[in-house]
């Protein structure tokens, strides 16, 4: 989002805390760039520093929504499967699982359900990515919500890669492990738009992978019809800048125009395949959905260490950032928690990858706006992206890799964050991303030091009644 506005009707509460990626070649005119699948990124790379300069890019087209889509699912021309589906991935057992669950240790989640009064209760929250399938941590919330690459209902993922994006978003406790997505109570409306495990024929009867941004643009006026209040994209497109106006732009509007607030992740740099966005950004390159930054609220990956992982992709869209690296979710089997997925590559093969990329980043904020909306019924779409953005870690600067940096879950549950400025136009920035308190409302530096001043002396007061109280009782000895 481009310009976070005042956070109206919040209420202040103190002292409480890749993917879908063709090349970056030319589009055929007229055509909707493709989306290939959602893959993780192979090894972990290692977290690059904050700085990030991104030179300006071009504005989108106006948005045209005599292009919007119809909303109905049903099979891609000549899809096939391409490569087995993934089946037996490891599953991890409770001590090889913890090191995995830093992200839900940097969430605080029991700390953040009880900030929120709930767990997502009631909340729908749509993700639209390669199917989800049925999982004991999903059991009683899952909804068909279609297919459109084999016109199925949705609830058959052949990759695994939705499955672990509903999982870190929603899933419920594993008490073996102690693995639990951000808000384990949301109902899950899954929607398969794309595979990289099959291939659908184009219109120049070409093979080509399943999905692109028109299926994608249809998948949002599904959720939407769906009654979801958030949507997850775990899918981008790295492309030429559009010059005209497109239906995913159209669908995203009309997503926003109905108060759904849309999610989506960032993309991965190359690493050789490809699939993924460009090793080094250019103004040649932008990402879809997130270049339509007014409607999408745009996640990068962070490491362990805090900092943007090196292939979390830059872009003046990217509003905050999330973990990303080394995670565990759902095994595709349906039982248990794993830490790798089906990663398909550029030559149809499939093979075990880590759950890294900034697919695993977005679905933890798309969590975090489902337990805001949660507690706060009344707040629009826009209000809730604000209090995320306004409570982030470096709020009014916007990093290229980082956006307005790390998100702090908990302060953007309870706390009335401060105004943002308008992002400048430098997407410099430096140092270290860390979770911190954030800090009461401000009430201005004279009531500060007022307050200051009444609380040392309260204390002093305190502590003179009590020596002449311990003079005349004093408790037993007691050894430190």
């Amino acid at each position: 989002m481009r310009h976070p506005a005042t956070l109206a009707g919040a209420v202040a509460v103190a002292l409480l805390p890749a993917l879908l990626l063709p090349a970056a070649a030319g589009t055929a005119a007229g055509a909707e760039p493709a989306l290939t699948s959602p893959a993780a990124v192979g090894p972990a790379r290692p977290s690059a520093p904050i700085t990030a300069r991104v030179a300006e890019h071009p504005e989108p087209p106006p948005v045209d929504m005599d292009l919007l889509p119809d909303g109905t699912p049903g099979a891609l021309p000549g899809v096939r499967l391409g490569t087995a589906c993934a089946s037996t991935l490891k599953r991890l057992d409770p001590p090889a699982t913890a090191p995995m669950l830093w992200g839900q240790r940097l969430f605080r989640l029991p700390e953040l359900w009880r900030g929120a009064g709930s767990k997502g209760d009631g909340i729908r929250l749509a993700v639209i990515d390669t199917g989800v399938n049925q999982h004991q941590l999903l059991a009683g919330r899952l909804i068909a919500g279609g297919d459109f690459v084999t016109g199925g209902n949705g609830l058959s993922d052949c990759d695994g890669h939705g499955t672990a994006v509903a999982g870190i978003a929603a899933a419920g406790l594993d008490r073996a492990t102690g693995f639990a997505g951000v808000a384990p109570a949301a109902d899950v409306i899954s929607i398969r738009q794309s595979s990289p495990s099959y291939t659908a024929t184009d219109a120049e009867d070409r093979q080509v992978s399943a999905g692109d941004t028109n299926t994608l643009a249809e998948a949002i006026v599904r959720a939407v019809e769906l009654r979801a209040s958030v949507i997850n994209i775990s899918e981008v497109n790295c492309s030429p800048p559009l010059t005209r106006p497109s239906a995913l732009q159209a669908a995203l509007a009309y997503a926003r125009s109905r108060d759904v607030v849309v999610v989506a992740a960032a993309g991965n740099t190359g690493t050789g395949d490809p699939h993924d966005c460009p090793q080094e950004p250019d103004t040649s390159t932008v990402v879809l959905p997130g270049w339509y930054d007014d409607d999408v609220l745009t996640v990068g990956a962070v490491g362990e260490n805090g900092l943007p992982t090196g292939f979390s992709y830059p872009g003046p869209w990217v509003d905050v950032a999330a973990p990303g690296q080394r995670l565990a979710s759902l095994a595709v089997g349906g039982v248990g928690v794993t830490d790798q997925l089906s990663t398909v590559t550029s030559g149809g093969q499939a093979r075990p990858g880590y759950i890294d990329g900034t697919s695993f980043a977005a679905p933890a904020v798309a969590g975090l706006a489902v337990l805001i909306r949660a507690r706060y019924p009344d707040l629009n779409a826009q209000q809730v992206v604000d209090r995320i953005t306004a409570t982030a870690s470096n709020p009014g600067h916007r990093d290229a890799r980082a956006g307005y940096g790390l998100v702090n879950p908990l302060a953007a549950l309870v706390q009335q964050p401060e105004v943002l400025a308008p992002p400048t136009a430098s997407t410099e920035g430096t140092g270290t991303l860390a979770l911190s308190p954030a800090p009461p409302p401000n009430r201005g530096r004279q009531g500060a030091l007022w307050a200051g001043i009444l609380a040392l002396l309260a204390v002093v007061a305190t502590g003179i009644l009590a020596v002449g109280k311990g003079r005349s009782n004093q408790p037993p000895h007691r050894r430190r």
